[in-house]
């Protein structure tokens, strides 16, 4: 008899030893019995016989590539988290006897200018490379380009989104260059629809996955490209464990393997940029974003509908072409805005805006905890009167729809686009013109190309500019280039942003470059890329556990001082959801490697908390 150490799949629960009549091999899928329910795990180690008795596993017809167990053991190490967990979210692939089929490959490809050459040799001479390419500069062109000479070696490709919004768009690009070797995978498929796709993948008839971050876990054989599209994009970061970000997997791939991987965007994250500069593996890509194309505006008023953009509007409705308009709602938090000068009340600890928590009667920094009332004056301009007042979608679309109650207005967001039915409809109906304005929140910005859209719209941009995030002008610039980059792509367009910090905004919008080297410079002290950042996370339904949990961790690392330091603690920002009590620690750390250690040695002997490496929700 042999006995093993087993990580039940999709479970944080210790490792727990089971009996097997054969010898199995390390990181083997198995079938076992819990308590009387069938379930599955993975073999992490042998182990000596116990003085206890063992149930028996039983092998199964599933295994993990080689790949995907490399990937697995990078996130349960980097990430800290269980390998129950962590080789839960993969898709293991079965074992087959089919004889595997080779599909006839007909590509049709858009010839290539000149520049975007230039960009695809420099790319294939790199492992690892960030295209840094305007709107409108044929970054996708490119993609395909490079996925036809992966194909031509006999390998798969992955072209990875942010966003299932983008996936019918990218769907029909892909299909109409590639062909039925393209399979789509996301979270809104069907069971049905997945098993298909898996037994074509499997079977050699699917070469290329294009899909959103889960399609990364897929058993790709023999993958030879990871695309990351719109690489700067936060929903590659997973707010559920285990906390990876798929974009940070992909670079290690690159790192680790054969795998070439391709960062693409008109925005590039700081960090990306950062990171391809050094290693001189970035290319930009100029083409023909704030041209003569684009005519931008500022709208200084605090009145979201006011009768300039009204008139706008008409104008735009008058001539027969779209509108988008974008409203920042998503947010977590109010911030207090200037009436006069458009600034916010900034922690003098974190340069961070402050979070408003009207009920307290408060001003709170959701980073360290600092907290102070609320002024009676602006510290800018010494002006008495703020505003904090925000517009929902829904509201704007009434609004909209009493003003023009003869348009087809729609709504574009998470509530109203929340089935791939939905989705394509949507998307369908305003792409032929039967909905005149498209209202959206950020996933109105994700690359979507609209050829009729001649005015774009983004309102309140203030509350994300001085929001309570020390990303809160990366996630500005980024936003206004990709909201603005959906009007006028194929003719003249306008773009109005409503904002009291023209002045600062209009700075750094002829050239998304510009803006990230003076970004570099703000972040140089305190944040990444020059510094890593770290949340543990307490829970519990009692509140006292939750605060007693997160104060007794910080008196067993207040002496790690050269390794990292506490940047703060206390409450969530959103202290309580379903009647869960929350209570963080946030670390500043400088030798990430050290902290991780450490980090994981508490959470196994404590198990009351959780970790996010590399954290982009400070809620």
């Amino acid at each position: 008899m042999f006995y093993y150490l087993i990580a039940l799949l999709k479970s944080n629960a210790p490792l727990l030893t089971y009996a097997s009549q054969n010898p199995l091999e390390k990181y083997e899928i198995v079938a076992l019995k819990l308590k009387n329910k069938n379930t599955f795990g993975v073999v992490i180690e042998s182990t000596a016989k116990p003085s206890f008795q063992c149930k028996e596993v039983e092998k199964t017809n599933f295994y993990f590539t080689s790949i995907q167990i490399k990937l697995a053991n990078f996130i349960a190490q980097y990430y800290c988290t269980s390998y129950g967990e962590t080789f839960g979210i993969f898709t293991p692939q079965e074992k087959n006897t089919d004889n595997a089929i080779s599909p006839k490959i007909a590509y049709h490809l858009k010839t290539l200018n000149q520049q975007q050459q230039k960009a695809l040799l420099f790319c294939e001479n790199k492992n690892l490379s960030l295209l840094f390419g305007d709107t409108g500069s044929g970054k996708t062109e490119i993609f395909f380009h490079l996925i036809t000479k992966i194909l031509n070696q006999n390998k798969q490709a992955l072209f990875l989104m942010p966003e299932i919004s983008l996936t019918p768009q990218t769907e029909k690009r892909l299909k109409d260059a590639f062909g039925d070797i393209v399979g789509i995978w996301h979270s809104k498929i069907t069971n049905k629809k997945k098993q298909e796709i898996l037994k074509r993948l499997q079977n050699g008839e699917i070469k290329i996955i294009a899909g959103a971050r889960s399609a990364l876990f897929l058993p790709l054989q023999n993958l030879g490209i990871i695309i990351v599209d719109e690489e700067h994009d936060d929903a590659y970061k997973s707010q559920n464990k285990p906390r990876y970000n798929a974009k940070d997997l992909c670079i290690f791939l690159a790192k680790q393997t054969d795998i070439k991987v391709v960062l693409g965007s008109a925005t590039p994250s700081i960090q990306s940029y950062y990171l391809a500069s050094k290693e001189k593996s970035i290319f930009r890509l100029k083409g023909t974003f704030f041209d003569s194309k684009k005519n931008i505006e500022f709208d200084i008023s605090t009145e979201v509908l006011n009768q300039k953009l009204l008139n706008l509007i008409a104008e735009t409705l008058k001539r027969d072409e779209q509108i988008i308009i974008f409203a920042p709602t998503r947010a977590n938090f109010k911030t207090l805005l200037c009436n006069k000068c458009g600034n916010t009340i900034m922690c003098k600890y974190c340069s961070v805006a402050m979070s408003l928590h009207h009920k307290k009667n408060m001003m709170l920094c959701h980073y360290c905890n600092f907290s102070m009332p609320i002024p009676e004056k602006c510290p800018t301009c010494n002006a008495t009167d703020f505003i904090s007042k925000r517009i929902g979608t829904a509201q704007l679309a009434i609004d909209l729809q009493n003003n023009f109650p003869d348009i087809e207005i729609a709504i574009f967001d998470k509530d109203h686009a929340n089935t791939e039915k939905k989705l394509k409809q949507l998307l369908s109906d305003f792409s032929k013109k039967k909905t005149q304005i498209l209202i959206g929140t950020q996933m109105i910005a994700k690359g979507h190309d609209f050829h009729n859209v001649k005015l774009a719209i983004i309102l309140e941009i203030d509350y994300l500019l001085k929001s309570p995030d020390f990303r809160c002008t990366e996630k500005t610039f980024s936003l206004i280039y990709q909201v603005a980059g959906r009007s006028g792509r194929k003719e003249n367009g306008k773009v109005v942003i409503q904002s009291l910090n023209a002045v600062f905004l209009r700075e750094y919008l002829l050239d998304y470059q510009d803006f990230l080297d003076y970004e570099l410079q703000n972040r140089k002290e305190f944040y990444p890329p020059f510094t890593k950042l770290v949340i543990l996370h307490f829970e519990n339904k009692e509140e006292n556990l939750a605060k007693s949990n997160m104060q007794n961790i910080l008196s067993l690392i207040k002496n790690q001082t050269d390794i990292f330091e506490v940047v703060g603690y206390g409450k969530s920002g959103i202290e309580k959801i379903g009647n869960i009590y929350r209570y963080h620690i946030l670390l500043r750390s400088y030798k990430i490697t050290q902290t991780i250690k450490i980090l994981q040695k508490l959470l196994h002997s404590q198990r009351n908390f959780e970790i996010d490496i590399d954290p982009i929700d400070f809620s």
